[in-house]
């Protein structure tokens, strides 16, 4: 919940000429604006190959859902993705599996592609429960859905490297990105090519080491996808890794 329309519009178009002009148009990039804002973004990347999200979205069509909006609204505004499960929604809002199933089979009803989040609080983490965690967070959610899995990505994060003062090591990300890995090749997934991306405190300074990392695949950026600077030097170290 960031910004006022004026400067997610400004952020959008700086990182639309940023992105033309170093040539970086086949960089597979998802924008996430609030609600309010989609349409405008939406319209600024059209027939580009940036794709704009929505933050959240309700499962279905229409109905007495006072304050929702529905997977059908936002793919009729021009939305190509959306994210589900995000920690904050789990944390605040208290969403859990059912409901979460609900929205990821909702969204690819509605052709939308879904990045699905992922992750271990820090006392599941201490109490040796991240393998536990994660497993029924894929597995809940996920198993027996079918699934468009070109049109799916999964992030992980960790919730406690997220605005705690602790932080996620290269080697702790890769050992939970191979672990979903092979928990989504255990479910019939494109494993090998499904997109997972590390989504806890990603940094300019931290980029590089962990998208050396050989099951990491990109990105859910928070706070530093609010200036382009950073959102640039993120996207140059994933461009820059072997």
């Amino acid at each position: 919940m960031h910004l006022y329309a004026r400067e997610a519009l400004a952020l959008a178009t700086e990182i639309k000429k940023v992105w033309q002009r170093r040539g970086w148009e086949g960089l597979p990039t998802v924008l996430f604006p609030p609600f309010l804002y989609l349409r405008e973004i939406v319209a600024l990347f059209s027939g580009d190959t940036v794709a704009v999200g929505a933050q959240d979205g309700y499962p279905g069509q229409f109905g007495a859902y006072t304050g929702e909006v529905s997977m059908a609204q936002l793919a009729d505004s021009g939305v190509r993705w959306v994210l589900v499960g995000h920690s904050e929604r789990r944390r605040y809002f208290g969403e859990e599996s059912p409901i979460l199933r609900e929205k990821v089979q909702s969204a690819q009803a509605w052709g939308l592609s879904v990045l699905y989040c992922v992750g271990e609080t820090l006392e599941q983490r201490q109490a040796g429960e991240t393998f536990t965690v994660l497993r029924q967070q894929v597995r809940e959610v996920l198993e027996g859905l079918p699934i468009k899995w070109e049109g799916f990505a999964l992030a992980y994060e960790p919730v406690w490297a997220i605005g705690t003062g602790h932080n996620a090591t290269p080697a702790q990300a890769q050992e939970a990105h191979a672990f979903l890995r092979e928990l989504l090749a255990q479910m019939g997934a494109p494993a090998d090519t499904l997109p997972i991306l590390y989504g806890g405190s990603l940094k300019p300074e931290n980029a590089r080491e962990l998208f050396a990392q050989p099951d990491v695949d990109g990105g859910l950026v928070g706070g530093a996808s609010l200036q382009a600077p950073s959102f640039t030097a993120i996207a140059e170290a994933l461009l820059q890794t072997p």
